[in-house]
């Protein structure tokens, strides 16, 4: 196992662990300001271009550890959402045929924030909902350097990604990850 540490501006510091040739887990510490990478190497390098929005999910996708069964399927979903754009945890829901309560469970359960956008996943009526992370400020900061803007706590619905475009964006991050035996 070894970790690296990403420094992201007004947002704080990613631990990304990785075991083997797979990201495992990813823990947020808040408060560290600047952006850097502590590490020199093909991943770092590729993580920073993925938070960047410079790298598309298919090539961040091969270098993580998903979870099994519905919370893998759950970050496969929440890789779909286009950066700049958000989804309600109904649309999740409706994908992945739960409720979304079930939903915000599998997101809370998410190992790998910020790399598994689950930060990319509100409530219904826009305001944020939870982040795995615990501090839901830090949601909001990574919202915010996506481009995402959120006015009186809430995403405006210009921001909600269409239906037609997170179900084609999941069916075909789904076929490649399934085919490449990443899930």
């Amino acid at each position: 196992m070894r970790c690296i540490t990403l420094l992201l501006k007004d947002v704080g510091a990613l631990e990304v662990c990785i075991y083997g040739d797979k990201i495992r887990e990813v823990k947020v510490r808040v408060g560290v300001d600047g952006i850097r990478e502590s590490t020199v190497g093909h991943v770092s390098e590729v993580l920073l271009k993925y938070i960047m929005g410079l790298v598309e999910p298919r090539e961040i996708i091969k270098y993580l550890e998903l979870s099994p069964g519905l919370l893998g399927l759950a970050q496969v979903a929440m890789l779909s959402i286009p950066r700049g754009r958000v989804a309600t945890y109904a649309q999740l829901a409706k994908l992945l045929n739960t409720s979304p309560r079930a939903v915000g469970k599998l997101a809370s359960a998410n190992r790998l924030p910020v790399i598994v956008p689950c930060h990319r996943v509100i409530k219904s009526d826009g305001s944020l909902g939870g982040y795995s992370a615990g501090d839901v400020n830090v949601k909001f900061k990574l919202l915010e350097m996506e481009g995402v803007k959120v006015v009186n706590g809430k995403v405006p619905r210009q921001y909600i990604v269409d239906d037609a475009t997170l179900t084609k964006n999941f069916r075909e991050l789904l076929n490649y990850a399934s085919s490449n035996m990443l899930i």
